[in-house]
């Protein structure tokens, strides 16, 4: 068998960037070794000297990494490791416009136990990381800030009240849900947004962030229920 070749996405801020494409392919009639590994983290992940199980992939092993943001230091984060079934390539979906910040990075590769690259947070992008904007650059608005994998996890009660970054004046509420392959997961997050409140999720061949809600103009009005799906991308009146 020739040297691994990997297939690498990355979603940035509903911004879907394909980048050193190569297809990867697997010959032979043997299956290969694969690390099965996922789970919901609720800050930085990482994973050396972990112990994973191991699974036989006819196709190829994948790993992924999906963080879902709220821009005010509240992230939930995906991560699956198992056996590629997607297609090589797909449909690339592109928002400069949308909130709330999230990406994703999807490898596949044709080795054995060649699913193991993506092991920390930090050696990945975090839309997080950067300085907070001076009192100079806040828009003045005050929005609830959450993110969560059920509804009483972002509750009003349980959010932060955050003052809003310079191009973000209105409030956000909304659930939606984070997938990669047949691992899914709720989501419901609470968040600042831009005056447009373009919600627009990502997707690529495997993954999918797809996000439902509604904006609102005012002090903390984002603190209506966020347990039902709402109308997609409602602006104030």
């Amino acid at each position: 068998m020739g040297g691994p070749r990997a297939l690498l996405l990355c979603l940035f801020g509903a911004v879907l960037f394909l980048t050193g494409i190569q297809t990867f392919e697997f010959s032979g009639s043997q299956a290969l070794q694969c690390y099965s590994f996922q789970h919901i983290y609720f800050g930085p992940f990482d994973l050396s000297g972990m112990k994973f199980l191991n699974v036989s992939c006819l196709l190829g092993c994948s790993e992924a990494v999906l963080p879902l943001n709220t821009g005010y230091g509240s992230a939930v984060t995906m991560v699956q490791k198992g056996c590629w079934t997607g297609p090589a390539m797909g449909q690339m979906q592109r928002n400069d416009k949308a909130l709330p910040p999230h990406y994703s990075v999807v490898r596949g590769c044709g080795t054995d136990f060649c699913n193991a690259n993506l092991q920390t947070h930090d050696s990945l992008p975090n839309l997080s990381r950067g300085p907070l904007p001076n009192p100079r650059t806040l828009s003045g608005a005050k929005c609830y800030s959450c993110v969560g994998i059920h509804p009483e996890d972002c509750t009003p009660e349980k959010s932060r009240q955050v003052q809003c970054h310079q191009d973000q004046s209105i409030c956000f509420q909304g659930n939606g849900s984070m997938t990669f392959g047949n691992f899914s997961v709720p989501v419901y997050i609470r968040t600042c947004h831009r005056p447009s409140c373009t919600i627009q999720g990502t997707t690529s061949p495997r993954t999918n962030i797809d996000l439902q809600g509604s904006c609102c103009e005012g002090h903390l009005c984002n603190k209506d229920s966020i347990s039902l799906h709402q109308r997609l991308g409602h602006r104030p009146s």
